[in-house]
């Protein structure tokens, strides 16, 4: 047989119940208190708070018979004996405080004094003409002399102890519910914390006690599944959009073969300066083309830059020397001036492919938007082991549409920078580089036109 499920309580019900056993705890407490008072009562113990009251008229009228004298009276009643001046010629419990008591009623001040116990008093006129005040309140005494000098008051006590024991109930059910609670809150703390954890392929625990914080905790189990889905989905949408660029770039490979070998065997032939020129713009374009694909083939294999190499040494200057060949390259033809500015070499461990493609990519994004006549220039330097690469140019910049959103895959900038059309792939490589680098891409627009700049942690 399966385990059996545990009934949750709702909040009400809960709640209800706490009251119900506290409550049930103090009345119990509060029976067995009054029994054990009981008890204490029967034996002998401690006598009846009015025990002194209901005794004093007797005890007055024997006093002033002479059947008793003060020193006779029983240990519950404080006594003192005043003469003709009232004057104290003997007393036995009174201190100054009780003294000054029975003196006032002495003198017919009828005020009951003292605290937390009324003190009342009763007079007797002795045979030897002084008067013998009585002084007693309606608390318990203890049965024996011997107890009543020795213990602490018992009515206090008594009370003191039930309230503890009220007080001790009630502390102990509330830890008891509040548990309840704290174990319940304490699991959607942790579901909280999974799902801000992204660790969303480990079912929720629902063993609530308490009914809401069950639905609760329900609730953000289908959040968490619905998370799972939705991510699981982007994932696999990811996974297919990366297999089909891929494809894409594949079956390119072939029709782009045949139109730049059919071009190619064309310039081969006697041309015509037209003709020559159109087959020019063929390869140039079959070129071009192939630059994107493979730009798109590293796109989408930059999915997980990790599986793209290591990280090399190499020396800034010989890394700065390469681009700047590829950079002199890219501007000549199109009657650009370039520059190179390295003040110093030093050793720099990074992933020198990556880095060296997107270098290229900003490159080649200076030389296309740069007009006939213009400048691009390539700066490379360290400070604070940080190396910065930027790559400048004399074009029309940046417009802020393009700073906003460029980096992003196929972003292609807006109508104002139309030359040479492009994926928008080369901006989106080098900022994925500079963040495998643990760096940044930061574009802006300077005075004379833009600035790219890849700035990377050594």
């Amino acid at each position: 047989m399966g385990k059996r499920m545990r009934r949750r309580t709702g909040l009400t019900a809960l709640f209800w119940r706490y009251l119900l056993v506290t409550g049930g705890a103090v009345v119990l407490l509060a029976v067995l208190w009054w029994g054990g008072l009981s008890a204490l009562l029967r034996s002998g113990f401690v006598l009846p708070a009015g025990t002194a009251a209901g005794q004093a008229d007797g005890l007055v009228r024997a006093l002033e018979a002479g059947e008793l004298t003060p020193a006779e009276l029983p240990h519950y009643y404080r006594w003192a004996a005043f003469d003709g001046s009232a004057q104290v010629v003997g007393q036995r419990g009174m201190d100054e405080r009780h003294l000054g008591y029975a003196r006032a009623a002495l003198g017919g001040d009828r005020t009951l004094h003292g605290f937390p116990y009324q003190q009342y008093h009763r007079s007797a006129q002795l045979p030897d003409g002084t008067v013998c005040l009585l002084q007693f309140d309606y608390s318990m005494p203890y049965g024996s002399p011997a107890l009543q000098g020795r213990l602490p008051e018992f009515q206090t006590c008594a009370t003191a102890v039930l309230l503890a024991g009220w007080l001790a109930a009630g502390a102990l059910s509330t830890r008891h519910f509040a548990g309840l609670l704290r174990r319940d809150a304490a699991l959607l703390t942790a579901a909280t914390g999974a799902i801000a954890a992204r660790r969303l392929d480990v079912p929720l625990d629902g063993g609530t006690r308490v009914r809401e914080l069950g639905e609760s905790l329900a609730a953000m189990e289908q959040l968490r599944q619905a998370l799972a889905r939705s991510l699981s989905e982007q994932w696999a949408m990811e996974q297919e959009r990366t297999q089909a660029l891929a494809a894409l770039a594949h079956d390119l490979k072939t029709p782009l073969s045949i139109v730049s070998g059919s071009a190619e065997l064309l310039e081969e032939d006697a041309l015509s300066p037209a003709q020559r020129e159109r087959v020019d713009a063929i390869l140039r374009s079959a070129g071009r083309i192939r630059d994107y694909m493979e730009q798109l083939r590293a796109l989408t294999a930059a999915g997980g830059p990790a599986e793209v190499g290591g990280r090399a040494t190499a020396e800034l200057s010989a890394l700065a020397e390469g681009w700047a060949a590829a950079g002199r390259g890219l501007c000549a033809p199109r009657g650009l001036r370039f520059s190179l500015d390295c003040p110093a070499s030093r050793p720099c461990t990074l992933f020198r492919s990556e880095l060296d493609r997107a270098v290229l990519n900003l490159l080649d994004n200076a030389a296309r938007f740069t007009p006939e006549g213009g400048a691009v220039r390539l700066s490379a330097y360290v400070e604070e082991a940080v190396l910065t690469v930027a790559v400048e140019d004399s074009g029309p910049g940046f417009s802020p549409e393009a700073l906003a959103r460029a980096g992003r895959g196929f972003y292609t900038g807006d109508a104002s920078r139309p030359r040479e059309g492009h994926m928008g792939m080369g901006l989106t490589f080098a900022r994925q580089t500079a963040r495998r680098h643990g760096g940044t891409l930061e574009l802006s627009n300077t005075g004379r036109g833009a600035r790219a700049a890849l700035t990377l942690p050594l």
